[in-house]
């Protein structure tokens, strides 16, 4: 192995349909120029995914990357990207998870293992001392992602032992399946667990035996240890996500406007967002910390309340938004146990709460029946349909076949209902409502691998956590219109190369700020980026996956617009009678990335280094 600071220098190639396993080496050029993680998946699927090949079909690819930060043991490093062409929006897709397989696979040798082609039956990939193999799943089919964790256990033991797999939803080909590791960290977004599913994989398990190399490791571990820990366990945000957990957010979102209300299209829900956040989800379910690979927050919560069947990752604020305040259901229990049923079956709950949200109003208005619906009200407020619809999604059961295509699908057949339809490139807009906080109209919208908050958190400067390395010291009026597209850009470049370290930007609230993610990066990798030059890294990747985006086929004039539902004011509450001016932002942002109509220039693509793009858009 080509091994040096933060790397191995070696990708698993699982050719799935052939069954033969091969391994890629990278370089040091290669690694500075796209990091790892998003990048290196990114680089990947241009190079290899043809603009005809179906998402479900054996061309595409499942990256699963780790970058240089998952050599070290610091905070903020147990996460993993996974990279593919998301079957939901058919174009660019990229989920991050935390958990443990982050650091587990780069200790178990490679950089990051690619799934190619697909099995002819039921198998897992196995991968220890830097070598990877095919191996039967037959006897695993089937189960959901917490027996098949505890089966796998059980035949492979392994003292350290990570086991990433689908549930039903991803078997089933739900579109937004998720991928579930190790019973608490998910990756969410763009249906992975399909993709997963289609190629007949039930599981990546790895045992981490091997430790990575560091360019300085005695320099990191003095720094992260006497510096930056010191500040990080100081934060009111670490102390707080310790302490409460990611629910804490539901209140204060309730109060300033971001929280998702009844499809988003409430204004206020004060008391239901006192139900089912804090203080009374502490009290009730008595969860415990259950932190990723060395976090010093463990913002996952095991909850350990009786009667309350939950042996997966409870609720964090995206379920809780979604599938409880988004559908006006305050029954914590139902929240509860509808997000365990997700851990299990791997299903996005960010994804269902946008759907169960369409159709909750298609059947208040009339368009959707109790006949349609298999006999289930749904009706706002309603925990039990919450609970059967999830289950008749990941078994694609009656109405569930409809839902589990996601909301174009649906819209498709009633088009009627398109205005009650939040979504954007065919996928949910998270629970960052952007009419609270402007600037996250282009993460909810732009973001190039569908609406997310994890990809472009410009919110943050809104916040008052601000990037003063790239030149924006001053924190931002939420509600001002001026420089958000251009915020928005940057902020989705710097997200990209933090999803491509891989790092959790949890931290970037708890002093951790983005000249010291460079700083630590160097210090793994022996390299000497300036900040400058880590969010031109970001803004190559992010022109690269438009690049890609528009070969698989996305309109900008059809796909970058905002929800019709977003476009009105809401009457009252943190964010009343605020008018989002999307296309001004949106035209600001185009104008920053200097992209025509959502098209990067050429002379743009050129300068990043990207000639063969600049070829496949113009032609020379």
């Amino acid at each position: 192995m080509n091994a040096k600071g933060g790397y191995w220098g070696k990708i698993a190639w699982i050719n799935l349909t052939s069954k033969k396993v091969s391994y890629v080496e990278i370089d040091e050029e290669f690694e500075k120029t796209w990091i790892g993680g998003a990048g290196l998946g990114t680089k990947l699927l241009w190079d290899h995914y043809p603009a005809w090949a179906d998402p479900l079909g054996p061309r595409n690819l499942l990256i699963f990357a780790t970058g240089p930060y998952q050599a070290a043991p610091i905070a903020g490093a147990g996460r993993c990207t996974a990279v593919f062409i998301s079957p939901l929006t058919m174009h660019y897709a990229e989920s991050i998870a935390g958990g443990h397989i982050g650091p587990i696979l780069k200790q178990a040798g490679v950089d990051a293992v690619v799934l190619a082609g697909k099995a002819s039956k039921p198998v897992y990939v196995y991968v220890e001392e830097g070598k990877a193999e095919i191996r039967d799943a037959s006897a695993y089919w089937g189960m959901d992602a917490v027996e098949v964790v505890d089966a796998i256990k059980k035949d492979v033991g392994g003292r350290r032992l990570t086991i990433t797999a689908i549930g039903q939803a991803g078997e089933n080909l739900v579109r937004y399946a998720a991928i579930v590791n190790d019973k608490h960290g998910v990756f969410g977004r763009c249906g992975g667990g399909a993709v997963m599913g289609s190629k007949n994989v039930k599981a990546l398990v790895a045992n981490g035996t091997m430790t990575p190399p560091l360019a300085d490791r005695d320099g990191l571990l003095k720094y992260y240890r006497e510096d930056l820990l010191p500040r990080i366990n100081k934060a009111e945000f670490t102390k707080i996500n310790a302490e409460l957990g990611q629910v804490a957010a539901v209140v204060p979102r309730e109060e300033n406007g971001l929280l998702p209300i009844k499809n988003f299209g409430g204004d206020e829900w004060e008391e239901g967002a006192k139900l089912i956040g804090t203080p009374r989800f502490n009290e009730v379910l008595k969860p415990k910390r259950w932190a990723c690979e060395y976090c010093v927050m463990g913002c996952h919560r095991k909850i350990t309340t009786e009667g309350y069947p939950q042996e997966t990752g409870g609720p964090e604020y995206e379920t809780a938004a979604m599938i409880g305040s988004n559908l006006l259901i305050d029954d914590l229990k139902a929240v509860v146990v509808a997000n365990d049923l997700c851990n299990r079956y791997g299903i996005d709950t960010i994804e269902l709460g946008g759907v169960l949200g369409w159709a909750f109003e298609s059947y208040e208005k009339g368009y959707l029946t109790k006949e349609d619906t298999d006999g289930i009200e749904l009706k706002w407020g309603s925990g039990e349909a919450l609970i059967e619809m999830t289950k008749k999604i990941a078994f694609r059961d009656g109405i569930g076949d409809l839902l589990a295509e996601g909301l174009r699908s649906c819209v498709w057949k009633y088009p009627e209902t398109k205005e009650w339809a939040v979504e954007a490139q065919g996928m949910a807009v998270p629970a960052h409502d952007p009419r609270a906080f402007f600037s996250m109209v282009i993460a909810d919208t732009l973001s190039l691998r569908g609406p997310s908050h994890c990809h472009g958190f410009s919110e943050a400067q809104e916040l008052g956590v601000t990037l003063p390395e790239l030149g924006y010291p001053e924190p931002m009026d939420r509600f001002a219109i001026e420089k958000k597209g251009e915020i928005g850009a940057v902020y989705q470049d710097v997200h990209e190369f933090w999803n491509s370290l891989v790092w959790c930007f949890f931290y970037f609230f708890s002093n951790w700020p983005f000249g010291d993610t460079v700083k630590v990066m160097n210090l793994i990798t022996g390299w000497d980026m300036s900040p400058v030059e880590a969010k031109l890294s970001g803004e190559r990747m992010s022109n690269l996956q438009q690049a890609l985006n528009l070969r698989c086929g996305l309109d900008p004039k059809r796909d970058f617009v905002v929800p019709e539902r977003l476009r009105k004011p809401h009457k009252k509450g943190g964010a009343g009678g605020k008018v989002l001016p999307w296309e001004y932002i949106i035209e600001e942002y185009y104008k920053t990335r200097e992209w025509k109509d959502g098209i990067p220039t050429r002379k743009k693509l050129i300068e990043l280094g990207l000639a063969d793009a600049a070829k496949e858009i113009y032609g020379y």
